[in-house]
């Protein structure tokens, strides 16, 4: 996956055994800047938007998704304050009842034993001035470290622990935060349970995992990359992971975002079954997969994002970029904790 400089929502939920979280449930989808057209329509921002057009999510949110309550922020390599103002994040979202989720997303699709002992110092650096951030900002606060990191060799590289303790200890010196890493699910999609790829990360999070809040793990589709048959089978591999995970590590889950792409043919149809299958099992996810958070990657389709799925990465929001909703929309609002 290529860097990414996009946002997503989170939806979180409070359930049995949870009390370190302070809100019933965090509920999200992607985004953070949009633009109003000349006949007021919301669209997918644009550079060349004028200062008075912009809108922020929170505006947006509260009318096609009001069961959202967390903004999540992707911090990239290439990352700069003045992409995310602080009195912006503090005052339309925290202030407005938004938890901020910080995705800091450094070593990217470069990870691997190698470029970590090369740029380690650089990373911390990144990472302490990403503290730094945060530490301005007033109210509750969640970071996930170093999304899909069990790739190129390092899903068995023990040292990988200390660089996560390390991490997940910088972090917590900022007050009313929350942290965890993301597991990327890879493997063969034709399966629901997949426990060979999922116990090859062991190595490298056995230690650093007891150090974490939540366990988190992620999900992408696209046609450009996967059958029809594989993408609709992602809830229920989805189920499986979770309760993996919450078996082997006694901890919540998290599913930290769901990148499901409608491009392509039946995509849109696609797309609407897949959500419609979570909403069908989210008891089980909350009941047998300890699930705490369920996020959908984008709110509304960027057309400028790039990645692994090529085409399919314009397409992963659940409206459109003209601002027109798609039919997962509203199987997304049936989502619930």
């Amino acid at each position: 996956m290529k860097v990414r400089i996009s946002v997503s929502i989170f939806f979180l939920v409070l359930i049995s055994g949870c009390s370190q979280f302070n809100k019933k449930g965090y509920v999200a989808v992607g985004g953070y800047e949009y633009c109003k057209s000349v006949n007021g329509n919301i669209i997918a921002f644009d550079k060349q938007c004028p200062p008075e057009r912009k809108v922020f999510i929170n505006e947006v949110i509260k009318d096609i998704a009001p069961n959202t309550n967390s903004v999540t922020i992707w911090i990239n390599r290439d990352w700069q304050e003045s992409w995310y103002k602080i009195e912006d994040i503090q005052s339309n979202i925290i202030d407005r009842g938004y938890t901020p989720i910080f995705i800091f997303y450094w070593f990217a699709d470069d990870i691997s034993p190698k470029f970590i002992k090369e740029n380690k110092k650089k990373y911390f650096t990144a990472l302490r001035r990403m503290v730094w951030f945060l530490d301005q900002l007033d109210g509750e606060k969640v970071v996930i470290l170093n999304p899909e990191f069990n790739e190129n060799g390092i899903e068995s590289y023990e040292p990988f622990n200390d660089l996560l303790i390390d991490s997940i200890n910088l972090v917590k010196q900022v007050k009313q935060t929350k942290v965890s890493f993301c597991m990327g699910d890879f493997g063969n999609y034709q399966n629901i349970s997949d426990k060979k790829n999922w116990q090859g990360f062991h190595l490298s999070v056995h230690r650093a995992i007891q150090h974490v809040d939540f366990i988190t793990f992620q999900e992408m589709r696209g046609s450009t990359r996967n059958r029809s048959e594989e993408i609709l089978k992602t809830p229920e591999r989805s189920l499986a992971f979770a309760k993996y995970l919450t078996k082997r590590y006694h901890k919540p889950t998290f599913l930290a975002y769901l990148a499901l792409s409608s491009y392509g043919d039946n995509g849109l149809k696609i797309q609407e079954k897949v959500y419609q299958g979570f909403a069908k099992l989210m008891p089980e996810f909350i009941s047998q997969g300890n699930l705490i958070g369920f996020n959908s990657f984008h709110l509304m389709d960027v057309p400028h994002h790039v990645g692994y799925f090529k085409e399919a990465e314009k397409h992963f929001g659940i409206v459109d970029s003209k601002g027109t909703p798609k039919p997962a929309l509203k199987q997304f609002q049936n989502i619930h904790f």
